[in-house]
């Protein structure tokens, strides 16, 4: 069960982090071609950095999503840093579908749900084990 959770939340992190890299990579050419000036900074330098902040956030949750994968490979619980990355991930999952509807929030229950049963299911795989009969 642990490998298709750990698949399943592979793959929610990394639409998500696919879906929030694009929107923020459109929104820092919004704010160019608009001319905004976010709190006073010249726009250029605005887009700049929404553009930096997208592919940060974009690879950092795509390398969440890769190396859950790798853990249901192996069938193996994920590591310390892995599980650091879910506890904020679920933190994120959670705020972002409060803050975006409830269309969203049906969504991110399930990513959520997948990333607390593997957050909580730490004992490693060891498959069926043979009945010792006297």
């Amino acid at each position: 069960m642990r490998m298709v959770a750990l698949i399943v939340a592979a793959a929610g992190i990394m639409v998500e982090g696919l879906v929030v890299a694009s929107l923020l990579f459109v929104l820092g050419g919004v704010v160019d071609a608009y001319s905004m000036s976010l709190n006073g900074t010249d726009p250029s330098q605005a887009q700049v950095a929404i553009r930096v902040a997208a592919v940060v956030l974009g690879v950092l949750l795509v390398a969440l999503a890769a190396v859950l994968l790798l853990a249901a490979v192996r069938r193996r619980p994920a590591r310390r840093l892995t599980v650091v990355g879910l506890v904020v991930q679920c933190v994120v999952t959670t705020i972002a579908g409060v803050a975006l509807g409830w269309e969203v929030f049906g969504g991110t229950l399930l990513v959520l749900g997948t990333l607390l049963y593997v957050l909580l299911d730490e004992q490693p795989d060891r498959g069926l084990r043979p009945v010792n009969r006297i």
